[in-house]
């Protein structure tokens, strides 16, 4: 069986945990789902919390995998929810006290924190899975939905395969997360840098596998957008994502700040939501930049894909925090290329696996202000340079980071490790650095 022969209502079932869907800022993981079950890919999602606001992606819709919330004693606990919980357990003792009693050693005597909460969850989900006869269990994210899944693995044996991202990487002790990736069947990453740290951990014990996030291209086609961008209009300057230290939003309004200084005309929007919300804004009216530089709310996918065009340029100056959180390739970059808007970001984590410098868009250093507004400054006064980038950008998404290719791909991985077989490789990153901790 070959990625590209699995039959819809194929015997195959994989169940997929999450931690929350579906969530604003993991199209990725919509992305990959619906790109699976275009290939046939029979799927159940689990999640371990309900999403905390009713705002989706209008992609959500076309989901067809239905979502089991798994119960928990957390914030959104309900009535019944502990009953539930406890029958599993008393059910996977009755059917196996020994592998009981040994999970939850495991668990309990493990080095790091343990929570009751991630035990109980555990419970349910292996009961759900072996009394559904789920063949293969995939986890998304290295912190919680890994510790629910190591537990599971322990309690009915189900093998299961692990895809890290960026945060879950860089802010699980490395002791753990090598434990986690030990664990796995195969592990999945989407960038070269992630996967020469995570493979540094595995010590050859579990393969590390390269697998490129993917949009569905078409909804990002500049050329078919009714958009118009008006000569007399300021260009703007685009920016996308959670306010969070990681994005360096706080670099961009700087930069700004410079431009404006400089005599330059543009406006700036900067959309999404999250914790710095306020800081921005008082940064903004301090600055004095309420007429350039704007916050505007989460949008949907689709609110976005008529946004884009309308951008001169798309920013976003990632950086590295003090506890090593950090982005790995932005889906937003992905998208701003894809409708041909020319992109500026930093050289760090995997964003010059998608972005080479001064062929398919511009990089600064993180948190350097003044080379931000300058290679701003470039875009505003070169609409040669504009139109280049932005050409070449679209290109490169065309070449390696559609969604059909990258759902190909995880289902090569996710067959080879259910099924054995060889896998074909794919280009790994230019970057030959491993972070250190």
């Amino acid at each position: 069986m070959s990625a590209d022969t699995i039959k819809p209502g194929s015997n195959l079932r994989i169940a997929y945990l999450v931690k929350t869907f579906p969530r604003l800022s993991e199209t990725f993981i919509i992305n990959e789902i619906l790109g699976l079950e275009r290939l046939g890919a029979n799927i159940q999602i689990f999640s371990l919390k309900r999403p905390d606001t009713s705002a989706m992606h209008p992609a959500v819709a076309k989901v067809r995998a239905s979502v089991t919330y798994v119960p928990s004693l957390g914030p959104q606990f309900r009535l019944g929810d502990l009953g539930t919980l406890i029958l599993c357990h008393v059910l996977l003792a009755l059917v196996g006290l020994r592998r009981y009693a040994a999970a939850a050693r495991f668990y309990f005597l493990k080095p790091e924190k343990s929570r009751l909460k991630d035990f109980l969850q555990a419970g349910y989900l292996a009961w759900v899975l072996r009394d559904e006869s789920f063949d293969h269990l995939h986890v998304h994210f290295a912190n919680v939905p890994a510790t629910v899944a190591e537990v599971v693995q322990r309690f009915i044996g189900i093998r299961y395969t692990l895809t890290a991202h960026a945060k879950d990487i860089y802010l699980t002790p490395a002791a753990e997360l090598a434990r986690k990736v030990r664990s796995a069947e195969c592990v999945l990453t989407c960038t070269g840098y992630n996967q020469r740290y995570l493979a540094s951990l595995a010590e050859g014990h579990s393969p590390v596998r390269l697998a490129y996030h993917g949009i569905d291209v078409s909804q990002f086609d500049a050329a078919g957008s009714v958009a118009v961008k008006l000569e007399n209009d300021s260009p703007l300057i685009l920016s996308v994502g959670r306010f969070c230290e990681k994005k360096g939003f706080k670099y961009l309004v700087q930069a700004c700040a410079i431009l404006k200084q400089a005599g330059h005309r543009f406006r700036c929007r900067i959309v999404g939501y999250g914790e710095l919300q306020h800081d921005l804004e008082s940064m903004i009216a301090s600055l004095g930049l309420q007429e350039s530089v704007w916050l505007h709310g989460a949008m949907t996918q689709d609110q976005l894909a008529a946004l884009y065009p309308q951008a001169s340029m798309f920013v976003l100056p990632c950086l590295i925090t003090d506890n090593g959180d950090r982005d790995g390739i932005p889906n937003v970059l992905i998208e701003a290329m894809s409708s041909g808007v020319p992109v500026i970001s930093t050289d760090i984590s995997g964003v010059s696996e998608l972005v080479s410098h001064q062929e398919s868009g511009l990089l600064v250093g993180q948190k350097s202000v003044v080379a931000l507004a300058y290679a701003m400054e470039r875009l505003l006064m070169r609409p040669d340079l504009r139109n280049r980038l932005g050409e070449n950008g679209r290109r490169v998404v065309r070449q390696r980071f559609t969604l059909e290719a990258s759902a190909k791909r995880v289902c090569e991985i996710l067959l080879c490790a259910i099924e054995p077989r060889p896998l074909p490789q794919v280009g790994a990153a230019r970057r030959s650095d491993v972070p250190a901790f």
